[in-house]
């Protein structure tokens, strides 16, 4: 079967009320803030996202415990640090939110897509004193992931992290908040306002071996979707559906503290996906269902504002 790529992104969630609009490429612009804006916290953030990323590996429900090992031991040779992978397991830093069934996770040929409004408030309240992400990846193993990310009653900063991208480069957006303000909007859900960012990560095959992830955010302002990053690089679609913690986790609250109390509500709205078959067509999106995903609660205070099975939720403290 021959295969014509055309155009790797998913075809644009309709959000706004006049939606398509004329997509605009902000690439550039986002990779100078980054640059121009760094952030003092950087290098902690950093680490604190790889252990809690280790910390997930290690005890992935999904996964039996040979293969939790094996994916410990393979993140911390992949990043070259020590991170204890032979200290006794220590409970997972997912405090609320929807993981992927494997079987589901794998379920795709060419490409991979999920869009989903981050509920983020412009602090989070309550007892945090360290780090908390709202963040997700789309399945893909050498996807990548878009997060709120949190420390303490600080502003939040918008950050993007490349799993495909090679050791220390995979945080290559790290935005203030005070830049976010075309992309932060409204909506009422629940019977409250929240305050939401629009995203969709997509991962897709452009030609045979080559593989694009691509972030777009929903732009209220102008009533468009804009693209903020893209990266190229070569991979097998085994690599990428592979039996994996990597792209295992939809919409979750990641957490970093034992135990949280106060806290505004965080979560999701409208969590989708969109698959790419073998002939490079997209199916239309659907939202999030149990049959694909399951939620776990890390028990760490947070307690259920809303749920809908399982595209939408709301957690506080």
């Amino acid at each position: 079967m021959t295969v014509t790529y055309v155009d790797v992104s998913a075809p644009f969630r309709i959000i706004g009320p006049d939606m398509p609009g004329e997509p605009a490429d902000e690439r550039e612009k986002f990779a100078r803030i980054t640059t121009e804006y760094p952030d003092e916290n950087a290098e902690a953030l950093q680490r604190a996202f790889l252990q809690s990323k280790l910390r997930l590996a290690r005890t992935d429900p999904d996964l039996d415990l040979e293969d939790r090992d094996r994916m410990a031991s393979a993140l911390a040779e992949r990043f070259e640090q020590d991170f204890g992978v032979t200290e006794e397991p220590v409970p997972t830093r997912l405090g609320y939110g929807f993981l992927y069934y494997q079987s589901f996770k794998r379920a795709f040929s060419t490409g991979t897509s999920l869009g989903w409004d981050i509920i983020c408030p412009d602090t989070p309240g309550g007892n945090v004193r360290d780090f908390l992400y709202v963040t997700a990846m789309n399945r893909a193993v050498k996807g990548h992931e878009a997060f709120v990310a949190y420390y303490a009653q600080h502003a939040p900063s918008f950050c993007l992290w490349d799993w495909a991208q090679p050791a220390p480069h995979q945080l290559q957006l790290d935005v203030p908040w005070s830049s976010m303000g075309a992309y932060r909007r409204t909506v009422n859900s629940h019977g409250l306002p929240r305050q939401v960012i629009g995203v969709t990560l997509t991962t897709a095959e452009s030609s045979p071996g080559r593989w694009s992830n691509i972030v777009q955010l929903y732009n209220h302002v102008h009533d468009r979707h804009d693209l903020i990053y893209q990266f190229d690089y070569a991979a097998t679609l085994a690599q990428q559906t592979a039996m994996s913690t990597f792209g295992n986790w939809g919409p979750i609250v990641e957490t970093f503290q034992p135990a949280y109390s106060g806290t505004k509500p965080l979560g999701t709205l409208g969590a989708s996906t969109c698959t790419r078959d073998v002939g490079g067509n997209w199916s239309p999106w659907g939202l999030l269902t149990p049959n694909q995903s399951y939620v776990h609660n890390g028990n760490v205070g947070f307690r259920t504002e809303f749920l809908d099975p399982n595209y939408n939720f709301a957690v506080r403290s």
